[in-house]
């Protein structure tokens, strides 16, 4: 790797609702609810083309990927429902409001090389901004002894050089990210071993093994056992394999009006009948048709159905024929998300920074909106149980010391019963037992989850992606 002066963007380097807040959302975080204006009702004018069914569609799940594969299954002609477990809109993305700042929950960063989102972007004209502790003015490294390090550009050449010792095979194992097996001896034998296995096979100095596993720690929301070396290697070539457009791709640039607001826009633009708080219970495909059965008792009759549930959560729903065992075995193991993302409001204007802290309760932190007398920061770390302010403040008090912490909010997606966990990626030989057996469709059941798949799954890209696949799929099976 050349020696670059930018390389972190020093001009480049740098079951219900689950609420957490500790002291609280009382005192002002408050989090909003997602209306969906101009939604069709029940009563819509579409006409149904197939005999003795209520909808041509069913779609199930209204994240980003229900959105996509109802709004294009109306537009392909045919009469869709989409149908949400919960009572809002966005799946695993959630804009909500901080104390007058608009933070997003879940899902958030989007770029330029996210082929399906950007697509979206420039469909509806939606403006993007900058989250400003993505290019940091100063970078913070918790050693494993406890030792903090503000980095120096020399450090972070040597960091992000360990990075490319790490990950820099990427195109070569992965040259093509939505084909995932084409190079399938070199994909499988990275399948085989954790990220922390190979990571403790190279030899790195404590500052590039240090800054290694916590930005695979990031990676994975979780530990570095827990995710396969060949899903890093798959997310860093879709960023370019190139470390400072891999953290752009993964923490720069937002929506402006929020993820809900692309979300709106899919709905509005397709005009999908949609329902709010009506769980799926079950998916019965007759051959001629499917019927889905709804928690509240309701049968409805379809010509074809989408589910785009998570990995986690579609194992909750009875499906005949039954899925795919590797599709069940997976989701009862659950993908590797499950961590935590915290907004943490502190006192002054604190600049913009950014620490790694591997191994700690928070393990990512960054500068996320600055005001006059305050700071936003967002959080990031492996452990699932979220800290309360009081802990918070210790955490900060060794990464971002004479920081005080005015509150903090999060959303806890791991007990959400309708995600159970945060964003996917595979676990170590996932690929090789169960890959073949996800997002394959059944008769007229048809799966688009961005939980599998190829390309950046796990994502919004991908979760849009997936939707509008499942409904392409569908269009060549109605005509």
């Amino acid at each position: 790797m050349t020696k670059d002066k930018n390389l972190f963007d020093k001009n480049a380097i740098k079951r219900r609702q689950f609420i957490r807040n500790s002291a609280t959302l009382a005192s002002g975080a408050v989090i909003t609810g997602s209306a969906v204006p101009g939604v069709a009702d029940a009563d819509s004018k579409k006409i149904c083309k197939t005999a003795g069914c209520d909808y041509d569609v069913v779609v199930i799940g209204g994240g980003n990927a229900g959105a996509v594969a109802a709004r294009d299954s109306m537009k392909n002609g045919y009469k869709t429902l989409l149908l949400e477990a919960g009572n809002r809109l966005g799946g695993r993305t959630f804009t909500a409001d901080f104390h007058g700042t608009s933070i997003e929950l879940g899902g958030t960063w989007v770029y330029n090389n996210q082929p399906f989102v950007w697509a979206e972007i420039e469909r509806y004209g939606l403006e993007i901004e900058e989250t400003p502790g993505a290019v940091p003015d100063i970078m913070y490294m918790i050693m494993e002894d406890g030792q903090r390090l503000a980095l120096s550009e020399a450090q972070l050449i040597e960091a992000v050089n360990g990075w490319e010792l790490f990950a820099g095979s990427a195109r070569q194992v992965i040259p093509r990210p939505y084909d995932l097996l084409y190079n399938r001896e070199a994909v499988l034998a990275g399948d085989k071993v954790s990220a922390l296995e190979h990571l403790n096979s190279l030899k790195l100095t404590p500052l590039q093994f240090a800054f290694n596993k916590g930005f695979v720690e990031l990676i994975a929301h979780n530990g570095a056992t827990a995710i396969s070396y060949a899903e890093v290697l798959r997310f860093y070539t879709l960023g370019s394999a190139y470390f400072p457009t891999f953290m752009d791709a993964v923490a720069r640039f937002k929506l402006r009006e929020g993820t809900i607001g692309l979300v709106n826009c899919m709905i509005e633009d397709g005009g999908p009948d949609v329902r709010m708080m009506t769980p799926v219970k079950s998916l019965i495909d007759h051959g001629d048709k499917v019927v889905v059965n709804t928690a509240n008792g309701e049968e409805l009759a379809c010509s074809a159905a989408i589910s785009c549930l998570p990995m986690n959560t579609v194992v909750d729903v009875d499906f005949t024929p039954p899925l795919p065992a590797g599709v069940v075995a997976a989701g009862k193991e659950r993908h590797v998300g499950h961590g935590i993302k915290v907004y943490i409001k502190v006192e002054g204007d604190i600049g913009n920074v950014a620490t790694i802290a591997p191994g700690q309760t928070l393990n990512y932190i960054m500068t996320y909106k600055r005001g006059r007398d305050y700071t936003v920061l967002v959080a990031f770390g492996s452990n699932p149980e979220t800290p309360g302010n009081q802990v918070i403040q210790q955490l900060l008090d060794a990464q971002l010391p004479g920081v005080k912490v005015l509150d903090s909010a999060s959303y806890d997606w791991n007990n959400a019963p309708h995600s159970e966990g945060t964003w996917a990626s595979y676990r170590p030989e996932w690929i090789e037992k169960y890959y073949a057996q996800f997002q394959r469709s059944q008769g007229r059941i048809f799966f688009g989850s961005g939980d599998h798949g190829e390309g950046w799954r796990g994502t919004i890209d991908g979760a849009i992606g997936a939707g509008t696949r499942a409904a392409h799929r569908v269009k060549a099976l109605l005509g």
